[in-house]
């Protein structure tokens, strides 16, 4: 006869524990784990993918990425997205050589309860500085066309190394729209014509003074510029064959290195169009 009163006793016991596991699961916020950047030295035509394991029972609201490039300064969230076996993803973007940079992730579930990654965060941060890249970026950048015709102030190309590394342009042809669509020989460049990273290089097209024997003149009613490399390849633009340079303006991009292109009434020769 006492043993469904025992029956009872152990069923209560169990409910009773029962609730007390299911308070301990779910009251406290999520769990975050193995978090890796790739690539954790990135260059700076690299974004770093960063992942994070990210487990809660009740629910996840949000998983951000919080990144910044100034020591205090604003915090720009990226919100990073649900994968495969709980793990969430975001990007930091490719940034310029030597920026440092600083991140952290946030994951608020349904509770309202905080996790971050650093432990610290956001008064500690995973930290990297972005390192050179060896892609080699040249452009055209400027030119000018209504020279004194005398070497006092000739027509001149502004070539723009938007590089993280020098890059050695000896070799390279250089020559006009006239000399492409002709059996004139291209200029090519001597041996030391160095650009340093975000550096400028001028060539003058003409009255150089003996440093090269092929010299031409730009056209003020429209021309084109090409810079090509040691296999053929053209390395560098610019066409303004429809643009008319007459009264000492010049044309480039603005800024430097972009595809936005116009006339300058004061030429920027040797310096930032920006």
């Amino acid at each position: 006869m006492k043993l469904p009163y025992l029956f009872i006793a152990i069923m209560m016991s169990a409910t009773i524990f029962s609730s007390c596991v299911k308070d301990e699961i779910f009251d406290g916020p999520a769990s975050l784990s193995d978090a890796v950047a790739i690539p954790a030295a990135p260059k700076s035509t690299e974004s770093v993918n960063v992942s994070a394991k990210v487990l809660d029972l009740q629910g996840i609201t949000s998983v951000n990425l919080l990144y910044r490039t100034v020591a205090g300064g604003v915090f720009t969230t990226v919100s990073m997205t649900a994968g495969t076996n709980y793990t969430y993803q975001g990007t930091i973007p490719a940034l310029p050589k030597d920026t440092k940079v600083g991140y952290y992730i946030e994951v608020k579930n349904v509770t309202g309860k905080i996790t971050v990654y650093p432990a610290e965060a956001p008064s500690k941060l995973v930290e990297y500085t972005v390192g050179a890249s060896n892609v080699i970026k040249l452009f055209i950048n400027e030119v000018f066309a209504d020279g004194s015709k005398d070497a006092s102030n000739p027509d001149w190309v502004e070539i723009y190394n938007d590089s993280d590394i020098p890059v050695d342009i000896s070799g390279y042809a250089f020559y006009d729209e006239g000399i492409k669509t002709s059996a004139k020989p291209k200029r090519i460049l001597n041996t030391g014509t160095i650009i340093p990273s975000k550096g400028f290089h001028i060539e003058s097209t003409e009255f150089t003074e003996g440093k090269y024997t092929i010299e031409f003149g730009l056209s003020t009613s429209g021309d084109a510029m090409y810079l090509e490399d040691k296999s053929g390849v053209i390395a560098a633009s610019l066409d303004f064959l429809t643009i008319n340079l007459s009264g000492k303006k010049s044309y480039g991009r603005k800024p430097d290195g972009s595809s936005t292109l116009t006339i300058f009434d004061t030429p920027t020769k040797g310096k930032s169009n920006n």
